[in-house]
C-alpha cells in the first residue's frame, strides 16, 4: 500500500486545534504520521447501451430525423427515445425493452421527468455528417442528425434511469450538437448516490472549426455513478449559456466489481478556521435523494477544520485531511484553510474530494436592477456572518411592456453561480446547475432590504424604511391580468393605471394610485398560493385579483364541480391572506373565452352571482364582452388567440371598473348592504340627476317605482344631443332609444305596487335589453355612450315614488336581473346605490364610488 509522509518540523511547533467534541477533538497528524493513500479499484465493464434522442422518423415528422436501425456499422444495436405527442416527448413518458449493443435485452426503463422538444436534420441544425475518427462509435448519423432539448424558458428537465442494479455502477457519455453561431453550452447532471456534473459546448461560432458551428468531436464524459438504493440514476439536461440546449445520444457504460459508498444524510464542518463553532452543511439534492455532496457558504480563519458525518444507518464518521490537497479521509486530522475569508465549500464524499471557492460577491442581476442583465454590474449585498447576504438596495430597472421585473442572485459577477427561486416554493433558492429546477424571482422596482441565507437557502425581502406604499395597486393574476392580447400588453391593468393617473392630474382625485403589475401567464388560483410571496414582496396596501375559471380548467374538465370548488375555496383563501398581511383586496370577476361550451358558461355565471355578493368589491368583466353564450363578441377577440381580447377588449373591462373605487376605500366607504322600507317621492317636477365618471360603455340602470300613472321615469344623454327616455305608456314600461326605435314592455306598472325596471347595455354586442321585474320586455341593438340620467320626470307636477337606485358599469344577465329583483346585493362594477330615503335631507349613494346622486327641481 502507498504511503504519504507527513513531517511536521518541530521548530514551527503544533498547532492547537479547537473543538465542540472533546471526545474527539480535530488533531493533525503527529511527526512522521503516515497517511494512507487508497488503494484504487479495477471496475469492470459489463455491458454497453446506445441510446438515440430525437424525432420519431414518422411521415409526420420527415424533416426532424430518424430513428438509429440497429445493428449499425460498428455492430452495436441502438435504443430509440423519441417524441410522442407531435414535436413533443411527453412527461410521465416510459419507454422500456431496451437492448445493450450485443442485442441482449435489459430490464431498465426511462421515464421523462419533464417534456421535452425534439428536432433535426438540416432545419434543425442537427450533425448529418459525423466522422468516426473525431465521434467513433457515436459516429452514426441517425444518432447525431436529431435530438431532445430544453427550451429558451426552461431552465432544466431531466430523466430517471430505473431497475438499475444497486450493485453496480454506471458511466455515462453524453454527446449535443446543434448548428447555430449562438455559444450553446449544456450541463449534464447525473445523480444517484452521487452527482456528478459535465459541461459540453454543443454550439457556437466556429466551435467546430472554422465555419463550423456546432460540436462535432467533444463528448462530455461522467465518472462513475452509483444508483440509489431502489436502482435509480437521474439524468438532467441543464443550461450554463444559450437558448436551447441539446442532447443528440447517450451510452451508457455498466460496471462491476466496484467499492460502493457509504450514503450520508448530513455533513457539519467543525474546527479552529470556523466563523463559528460549527457550520451544519446542505445536501446538493434537487429531489431530496442522498448524493454524498455538500456544501456550505461560510468565512474561514486562519486555522484547521474538518468534517463529521452521519451515515444513513447512524453511524458518525469523523472526515479529515487526505493524501493530498482537495482529498479527504476518514480521520480526525484537521485540514488547513489554504484561503481565509467568504467561501463556498464542497464536498463529494463518493469522490472523497473538496473544493474551497472564494467568494467575491453576491450581487442582484435582472431586469429589474440598474444596469439590467449585465452580471459584472450587479447590486451587491454585504456579507452579515453565518452564510448571509443582506442589504438595503434601490431597483429602478423597468422592463419591457411584455415582460416581468425580475432577477437572480449572481455570485462572483459570473452566470456560472447563480442562484434564483426553486419553483413551487415560496422563497427557496437553488442553482439549475445542480438540477434545481428554479425560475427568476419577480419584482418591482422599488427600495427593498434584500437577504440571501445560504445556511437556509432561502431569500428574504422586506420594504425597506419606505415601508407599504399606501397608493399602490398590485394586480396579481395570469395573462389577461398581464394584458396578454393588447397592444404592449398594455390591458385593462395599466388602462385603468392610466385613467387613476389622469384623475389624480386633472384633480379629480386628490390621491396619486397606481397599478403595479405581478400578474403572470397561464396562473390559475394554485399559482397564486404558491407564489403569494410576490404580493407581500410587492408593498402595495391594495391588490387587485384576477383569475378565471378557464385557467382553473373548468373547459372540458371531468368533474366541473370540483373546478369551481377550487376556484371558489382558493380564492377565500388568498382574499384571507390578504387582508391578514394588510391588503386590502379587489376582485376581478369571471369572463368569456373563445372555446367556452353551454355548461362552461353555466359555471362562470354562477360563480360571478357568487363574487357579486362576496365582501369586497369587484367587477363584472363577463357583461362588458359577452356574446350572451360566454364567448368573446365578434371583434374583441385576439385575432385566432381564443384565450385573450384584444385591445378593444382591455378597454371594455376598464370601463367596467369604478373610477373612483380608491378613493371611495381611503374615504372609509365600506362595503354597501340592501336598504329596504325606504323610498322618495318625486313630484312638482322634481328629479333625481346623476353623471358616470369618466367614460361608460356598458351599463345597467335599475331601480323600484310605485304609482297609478303614466309618465316619463327616467332619461339619460346619449352623445351630445341625443336623449333615451324611459316612461311608462298605457301602463306599462316602455323604453325609447336615443338612435332608433324602442322596446315596450308586457307587465302592467300603474297597480300601486313596487315594480323594478332595469335597462341593461352590452356596448361590445351592441345590444339593449329592458326588463320589468324579472320579465325581458324586448331588446334592441345600438351603441350607447350614455351620460347624464335623469331620474323622474322635470316636464310633469305628477307624483310617484322610487326605492333603491342602481347604476351599475356592467351589462346584466337574465340571471343577475333575477337575483337583484330577489332583493340581493349585487356588488360588482357598482358605482351608485341610492336607497332613496326621503327622510333624509340628502341623497345617499352607498356604493364604493366618489359618485353622488342630486335632487333637482327644473
Amino acid at each position: 500500500m502507498k504511503k504519504y509522509i507527513f513531517l511536521a518540523f518541530a521548530l514551527f511547533g503544533m498547532l492547537s486545534i479547537g473543538s465542540c467534541n472533546d471526545d474527539e477533538p480535530i488533531v493533525p497528524p503527529s511527526p512522521g504520521e503516515e497517511i494512507e493513500i487508497p488503494e484504487s479499484v479495477t471496475p469492470v465493464l459489463v455491458q454497453t447501451l446506445y441510446f438515440d434522442f430525437g424525432s420519431n422518423g414518422t411521415a409526420t415528422n420527415p424533416s426532424r430525423g430518424d430513428q438509429t436501425q440497429s445493428p449499425d456499422v460498428n455492430g452495436h444495436y441502438w435504443n430509440n427515445i423519441i417524441n410522442n405527442d407531435g414535436i413533443y416527448a411527453k412527461v410521465n413518458s416510459v419507454y422500456s425493452s431496451f437492448v445493450n449493443s450485443e442485442n441482449t435485452s435489459v430490464d431498465y426503463e426511462l421515464t421523462l421527468n419533464n417534456r421535452f422538444s425534439t428536432n433535426g436534420q438540416s432545419t434543425g441544425g442537427g450533425l448529418l455528417e459525423p466522422q468516426e475518427e473525431l465521434l467513433k462509435d457515436f459516429a452514426v448519423p441517425s444518432a447525431t442528425e436529431d435530438y431532445f432539448y430544453i427550451e429558451s424558458g426552461e431552465n432544466n428537465s431531466s430523466f430517471t434511469f430505473s431497475k438499475l442494479d444497486p450493485k453496480k455502477a454506471y458511466k455515462f457519455y453524453a454527446f449535443g450538437s446543434r448548428s447555430n453561431t449562438q455559444t450553446r453550452t449544456a450541463y449534464y447532471i447525473m445523480s444517484g448516490l452521487n452527482l456528478y456534473q459535465g459541461e459540453l459546448q454543443t454550439s457556437g461560432t466556429n466551435c467546430g472549426g472554422e465555419g463550423i458551428n456546432q460540436n462535432i468531436k467533444n463528448i462530455c464524459e461522467s465518472e462513475l455513478i452509483y444508483p440509489d438504493d431502489d436502482g435509480n440514476i437521474k439524468f438532467t439536461v441543464s443550461r450554463k449559456n444559450g437558448d436551447y440546449i441539446a442532447l443528440n445520444a447517450l451510452k451508457i457504460e455498466e460496471y462491476t466489481d466496484i467499492e460502493r459508498p457509504n450514503q450520508f444524510t448530513s455533513l457539519t464542518m467543525t474546527g479552529s478556521a470556523m466563523e463559528e463553532g460549527e457550520v451544519p452543511m446542505h445536501i446538493v439534492s434537487a429531489d431530496g435523494s442522498l448524493t454524498n455532496v455538500f456544501e456550505a457558504y461560510t468565512s474561514l480563519k486562519s486555522g484547521e477544520f474538518s468534517f463529521r458525518g452521519t451515515t444513513k444507518d447512524g453511524k458518525t464518521v469523523n472526515i479529515g485531511k487526505g493524501y493530498k490537497a482537495g482529498v479527504v479521509a476518514d480521520n480526525n486530522y484537521g485540514i488547513t484553510a489554504s484561503t481565509t475569508g467568504t467561501v463556498r465549500i464542497t464536498v463529494d464524499l463518493s469522490r472523497k474530494t473538496y473544493d474551497i471557492l472564494p467568494v467575491e460577491e453576491w450581487a442582484l442581476v435582472g431586469s429589474v436592477t440598474p444596469n439590467g442583465w449585465s452580471v459584472d454590474k450587479g447590486v451587491p449585498l454585504t456579507y452579515q456572518g453565518k452564510g448571509v447576504w443582506a442589504g438595503r438596495v434601490k431597483l429602478t430597472g423597468i422592463s419591457g411592456v411584455s415582460d416581468r421585473e425580475r432577477f437572480n442572485f449572481a455570485m462572483n459577477k459570473s452566470w456560472d453561480y447563480v442562484m434564483k427561486r426553486v419553483k413551487g416554493t415560496a422563497n427557496e433558492v437553488g442553482m439549475s446547475t445542480q438540477g434545481y429546477d428554479t425560475e427568476d424571482i419577480n419584482l418591482n422596482h422599488g427600495t427593498y432590504h434584500i437577504t440571501l441565507d445560504l445556511r437556509r437557502y432561502v431569500y428574504y425581502i422586506d420594504c425597506g424604511e419606505e415601508g407599504i406604499d399606501p397608493f399602490k395597486i398590485s394586480v396579481m393574476g395570469s395573462s389577461v391580468a398581464n394584458g396578454q392580447g393588447a397592444t404592449n400588453n398594455h390591458g385593462y391593468a395599466y388602462m385603468y393605471g392610466e385613467l387613476l393617473d389622469e384623475r389624480f392630474r386633472n384633480q379629480e382625485s386628490k390621491l396619486p394610485w397606481y397599478t403595479s403589475g405581478i400578474s403572470l401567464n397561464s396562473n390559475n388560483t394554485l399559482n397564486l398560493l404558491a407564489r403569494y410571496n410576490d404580493l407581500i414582496h410587492d408593498c402595495g396596501a391594495y391588490v387587485i385579483f384576477g383569475l378565471s375559471l378557464g385557467n382553473e380548467g373548468i373547459h372540458g374538465a371531468t368533474d366541473q364541480q370540483a373546478i369551481y370548488n377550487q376556484f371558489k375555496d382558493n380564492m377565500q383563501t388568498l382574499i384571507k391572506k390578504a387582508r391578514e398581511d394588510g391588503k386590502y383586496p379587489v376582485m376581478m370577476n369571471n369572463y368569456t373565452r373563445g372555446d367556452f361550451d353551454a355548461n362552461d358558461y353555466e359555471y362562470v355565471k354562477q360563480m360571478n352571482l357568487l363574487i357579486h355578493e362576496w365582501d369586497l368589491p369587484s367587477v363584472n368583466l363577463l357583461g362588458a364582452i359577452d356574446d350572451g353564450k360566454g364567448v368573446w363578441v365578434t371583434g374583441y377577440q385576439n385575432g385566432t388567440d381564443i384565450y385573450h381580447p384584444n385591445t378593444d377588449g382591455h378597454r371594455e373591462f376598464t370601463y367596467a371598473m369604478v373610477p373612483s373605487l380608491f378613493d371611495a376605500i381611503d374615504a372609509g366607504k365600506g362595503q354597501p348592504s340592501r336598504v329596504s322600507g325606504t323610498s322618495y317621492v318625486l313630484a312638482d317636477k322634481k328629479v333625481l340627476v346623476f353623471t358616470p365618471e369618466d367614460m361608460v360603455h356598458p351599463f345597467t340602470l335599475s331601480f323600484k317605482i310605485k304609482g297609478t300613472t303614466d309618465g316619463v321615469i327616467a332619461s339619460f344623454a346619449n352623445g351630445s344631443n341625443a336623449t333615451g327616455t324611459l316612461k311608462i305608456q298605457d301602463g306599462v314600461v316602455v323604453y325609447h332609444s336615443p338612435l332608433t326605435g324602442e322596446i315596450k314592455g308586457a307587465v302592467s306598472v300603474t297597480d300601486n305596487q313596487w315594480h323594478v325596471v332595469s335597462l341593461t347595455h352590452y356596448y361590445a354586442q351592441g345590444r339593449t335589453l329592458l326588463y320589468t321585474d324579472k320579465a325581458l320586455a324586448g331588446e334592441l341593438g345600438e351603441k350607447l355612450t350614455v351620460g347624464k340620467f335623469t331620474i323622474g320626470d322635470n316636464t310633469s307636477a305628477n307624483s310617484r315614488e322610487y326605492s333603491e337606485l342602481f347604476f351599475y358599469r356592467s351589462a346584466m344577465n337574465q340571471e343577475e336581473i333575477d337575483k337583484l329583483c330577489d332583493g340581493r346585493m349585487l356588488k360588482s362594477s357598482l358605482e351608485i346605490y341610492a336607497p332613496l330615503d326621503g327622510s333624509k335631507s340628502t341623497i345617499e349613494n352607498l356604493a364604493q364610488s366618489m359618485n353622488s346622486v342630486v335632487l333637482k327641481t327644473e
